[in-house]
């Protein structure tokens, strides 16, 4: 980043009023975490294993198709995303907000749950794609709730290799991640649907404020994480920070960073203990 880039940021956080947060898959790449798109991302690796398109393989059918392959898949990264740490940009971010006392709200199409693994509270965060720490029903109209996920992460790979599958608390139905999936008309949107409630009340109460939004490892090709920058752009006149090693350009005035999550954050916040706090 270049000083004039961190000065603006500066600025920007020192008038805001209130901050949203944005995050795609790029925001777990610190952490450890692979990005979804491209030869080494989590679908291509999984579409060249099994020579099929991810709408075919994240795909709900599946469920029905062939039940111990996706819910082999799905256990591996409950695992993976449970024994990750959130990595120290999302602590960057929390301490920016407690310091400037801002309003914020978090939108994130991750499943990981990292930012209340982060101390983030619930009323503060919608998760666009759902959570892998809930459960529904492979067939929502026989079952139509969502549950807490409780499963053996350490037992559970080795009851789907023996065809046992987890089911819903009526112990009659197959249940599946409450994550939406391509193609995915049998999503159960309840949590996502309360979560909007609260963000709704975050853009009512900040009408008119002045509003920074960080979108981070975000890219274009699914829009569910631009689409909501655009519309804090266009609506409520938010300065905004794009932050992608790759997909990084946005119209002025608006900054565009070509960095990865943590190494943009630790150098915003030496400079921030640099100039602005002390």
């Amino acid at each position: 980043m270049d000083s004039a880039q961190l000065s603006t940021l500066g600025q920007w956080l020192g008038e805001a009023q209130a901050m949203v947060i944005l995050t795609g898959a790029g925001m777990g790449v610190d952490s450890g975490m692979k990005t979804f798109r491209g030869e080494d991302g989590r679908w291509g690796s999984l579409e060249a294993e099994n020579k099929q398109s991810i709408f075919e393989l994240s795909n709900p059918q599946m469920f029905i198709d062939n039940p111990q392959w996706i819910w082999s898949l799905f256990a591996r990264r409950m695992k993976e995303y449970a024994h990750t740490d959130p990595h120290a940009g999302f602590y960057i971010l929390k301490k920016w907000i407690q310091k400037l006392e801002l309003d914020y709200f978090i939108l994130t199409s991750n499943i990981d749950s990292h930012f209340q693994k982060a101390g983030f509270p619930e009323d503060h965060i919608r998760e666009l794609h759902g959570s892998l720490n809930y459960l529904q029903s492979v067939q929502p109209q026989v079952f139509g709730e969502i549950w807490r996920n409780d499963l053996d992460l350490n037992t559970l790979e080795q009851s789907i290799n023996a065809h046992k599958f987890p089911l819903c608390p009526d112990k009659q139905t197959m249940a599946r991640p409450n994550v939406y999936m391509f193609r995915d008309y049998y999503y159960l949107e309840a949590r996502s649907k309360a979560q909007d409630v609260y963000y709704q009340a975050f853009l009512q109460r900040n009408q008119g404020k002045k509003i920074i939004v960080f979108e981070i490892g975000s890219g274009p090709h699914v829009q569910t994480i631009r689409i909501k920058t655009r519309q804090l752009i266009t609506h409520y006149g938010a300065k905004t920070v794009r932050i992608n090693p790759h997909d990084f350009k946005i119209k002025p005035p608006h900054l565009g960073i070509a960095q990865g999550a943590l190494a943009t954050l630790t150098e915003i916040d030496n400079y921030l203990e640099a100039n602005l706090w002390n």
